[in-house]
């Protein structure tokens, strides 16, 4: 946010920036912080209940989501998300955010995570390594599942990939190594013990989420 305003400032002062360059700031900076602004009041939210009610709160922001949307394929997965979301505002109906489409290319283009927190500056970086290709479906498979059950039985059904990801973490680098290492550890304590409980965080905040940045993966 603070880098967008900059340009706007910049843009303001004309020096060497038009018109339409400084709408264009003017409008991302708008767009990304309505984004900002439900992403962080959401954060801790766990349930279409809860996020209905922040989302009743923040109409405003969908508003300016709407409004200031970029083209292409950002803008239509806003202009579908807000027509669901005020589809379940006036319906009152939680159950409708289900249709609501994926949209973590809308936090990765404002350059933060689901939590509105900034992405780190290793976003991606291994995004075609030998660990990402064996990590992501892992990842996916477990992000997929609906309980904490689940999550177990989706790990457990990935034990050899999870294996392999152990004997790989030496060749990550720093920024890294000590969450991949922690993600991989809390998988297999989860797997040999079969408690779910073993894999640790919530809401965003497992190492393994921070290993799925790494890769590309903004969840």
């Amino acid at each position: 946010m603070l880098s967008l305003m900059a340009s706007g400032i910049v843009a303001c002062t004309g020096v060497g920036v038009s018109s339409a360059a400084a709408a264009e700031h003017a409008s991302k900076a708008a767009f990304c912080g309505a984004n900002d602004s439900i992403d962080r009041a959401a954060a801790k939210v766990n349930s279409n209940a809860g996020f209905l009610a922040v989302l009743k709160k923040h109409t405003h922001d969908l508003t300016v989501l709407k409004e200031n949307a970029p083209p292409g394929a950002i803008g239509q997965t806003v202009q579908e998300t807000v027509t669901e979301v005020e589809a379940a505002i006036s319906s009152n109906n939680a159950n409708e955010l289900n249709n609501i489409p994926e949209g973590a290319n809308i936090d990765t283009y404002c350059g933060v995570n689901g939590s509105g927190a900034p992405l780190p500056a290793y976003f991606g970086k291994g995004t075609t390594t030998p660990f990402c290709s064996t990590f992501v479906p892992v990842y996916q498979s477990a992000q997929n599942a609906t309980n904490k059950a689940a999550v177990l039985a989706a790990i457990t059904a990935h034990q050899a990939q999870i294996d392999q990801l152990a004997s790989e973490l030496s060749s990550l680098p720093k920024s890294i190594k000590a969450k991949a290492t922690a993600a991989v550890d809390n998988a297999q304590k989860a797997i040999a013990s079969k408690n779910p409980s073993a894999l640790g965080g919530g809401n965003g905040n497992g190492p393994a989420n921070y290993v799925a940045l790494y890769c590309g993966q903004n969840e």
